[in-house]
């Protein structure tokens, strides 16, 4: 009849419509790793050794993963590829010798291609497994501008190959040429790694580690004008690397904090910011929106003191409240010994245990009773300090037995606060939104709508 619409046609209209009015609110994202986990909790430090060298076993029952980055352990649900670890990635030692050609322009794609599904066998057998796969590569960043420092060799040597071809060039049309080789070479060496990787691969959610940066430590400069903010030129070249973040299946930057910024309102914008630029990047391109993965440390930077409970909020909590998808405990050899075996347990039945326990529990009943479990919260403004937190009012946190219990229930003050501060970030493409009366933006499942068909009968005269 004139007028009316196919039901197949009037299905897909009605379900692109349904997803148009999601996407011009907030992209969707992946499923978490583990059902009814908004926040995924990792251990990835090396104290394996905590038991069986010094005696002490750490109490680590608030991580859903556990692993240590320690060569000889393999399976593990989050996996390091250090340097040699993943095929063949070309870089100077720091005498300056060259390993697999030194310079991406100078590797060989075809080998490292050859050597990576052995380096996939060995470290993640499974071709099914999922997990966290984690590219740990810092010897040389893909922007030539941000080669500073001891990576400067990268763009020395760079140049030398465009000289040696070109005798009469000037320094300046050999850089530019050199420039250009360099990013061209690194970008088609990181993504078809990706690439390569995800094939082999595919559960596992790929990243660079500390990817991406917004290099906001002008802190040192003086905090006096300290705003957190990341600089606009680089956030600008985090623009240019968009071929990157399209690429990868998820994100984990750094969120280390320095002594300096210790329990002062600094640090919590330090880490803001940082988050912030991550979750910006991570909506980037077509797709769901990437997971973001805050590597964190229980310690300042460089030090065995602890993290204060003002600094657990603005490491973890300021994360979690943003949106990140899993806060992952990053620590190196000088967390094995004795004392910082007990110091480390200490801090895992106490303050920082309990914080996590506090943080996770709270985004797990956000997530429940504002998005049906369908979706993450997160702020509705993201400077605003309000967090993912239990009342004390309505939960208790108690150690029977040595392990950290939760009890309680969110009432009506707290069901409030939720809706009023936080927001849904739905997973997957079929997740979307809808307004409820009581609840408020929410996550469903489109329901499908099925068309009866009738027919027509005559009236009788």
């Amino acid at each position: 009849m004139e007028g009316m619409v196919p039901a197949g046609q009037l299905l897909l209209t009605l379900f692109t419509s349904w997803i148009v009015a999601c996407a011009a609110d907030t992209k969707q994202t992946n499923w978490p790793l583990y059902s009814q986990k908004p926040v995924l909790l990792v251990w990835n430090a090396p104290t394996q050794e905590c038991g069986t060298r010094h005696g002490v076993t750490l109490t680590l029952n608030q991580f859903d993963i556990v692993a240590t980055p320690n060569e000889g352990f393999v399976r593990q649900n989050l996996t390091m590829f250090y340097k040699e670890r993943l095929g063949l990635y070309p870089y100077f030692e720091h005498g300056g010798a060259a390993v697999h050609g030194g310079l991406p322009q100078l590797a060989s794609l075809s080998q490292h291609y050859e050597k990576m599904p052995d380096s996939l066998q060995r470290y993640i057998p499974e071709p099914g497994a999922k997990g966290l796969a984690v590219i740990d590569w810092e010897e040389w960043r893909p922007l030539w501008i941000r080669n500073w420092d001891a990576k400067d060799i990268y763009r020395r040597k760079s140049c030398d190959l465009v000289a040696e071809k070109n005798l009469k060039w000037t320094p300046g049309e050999v850089e530019k040429v050199a420039l250009q080789e360099f990013e061209l070479s690194a970008r088609k060496f990181m993504v078809e790694t990706l690439k390569l990787g995800k094939s082999l691969r595919p559960k596992q959610l790929w990243g660079f580690y500390l990817f991406p940066d917004c290099y906001n430590h002008n802190y040192k400069e003086g905090l006096r004008n300290y705003t957190g903010v990341c600089p606009a030129v680089e956030v600008e070249r985090n623009n240019q690397l968009n071929w990157l973040w399209m690429e990868c299946t998820a994100f984990f930057p750094s969120i280390y904090m320095d002594s300096v910024l210790s329990s002062t309102n600094y640090g919590r914008l330090f880490v803001r910011n940082r988050v912030k630029e991550a979750m910006r990047l991570a909506s980037v391109g077509d797709g769901l929106a990437r997971p973001v993965f805050v590597y964190t440390r229980p310690t300042y930077n460089g030090q065995m003191t602890l993290l204060t409970e003002t600094d657990l909020v603005s490491t973890i909590g300021e994360s979690v409240a943003l949106g990140a998808a899993g806060v992952i405990f990053w620590g190196d050899t000088s967390y094995a010994s004795t004392t910082s075996c007990n110091i480390l347990n200490k801090y895992l039945v106490g303050s920082l245990g309990r914080y996590l326990l506090n943080v996770s529990t709270a985004a797990e009943q956000c997530s429940k009773h504002l998005c049906r479990s369908l979706g993450r919260c997160f702020r509705r403004e993201p400077d605003r300090d309000v967090y993912l937190h239990l009342s004390s009012a309505t939960h208790s946190i108690t150690s029977p037995s040595g392990q950290l219990r939760v009890t309680g229930a969110p009432g009506k003050a707290e069901l409030a606060f939720f809706r009023t501060h936080f927001q849904c970030q739905c997973y997957g493409f079929f997740c979307v939104f809808s307004s409820h009366r009581w609840r408020g933006r929410t996550c469903l499942f489109p329901q499908t709508v099925v068309l009866k068909k009738t027919k027509n009968k005559k009236k009788q005269p």
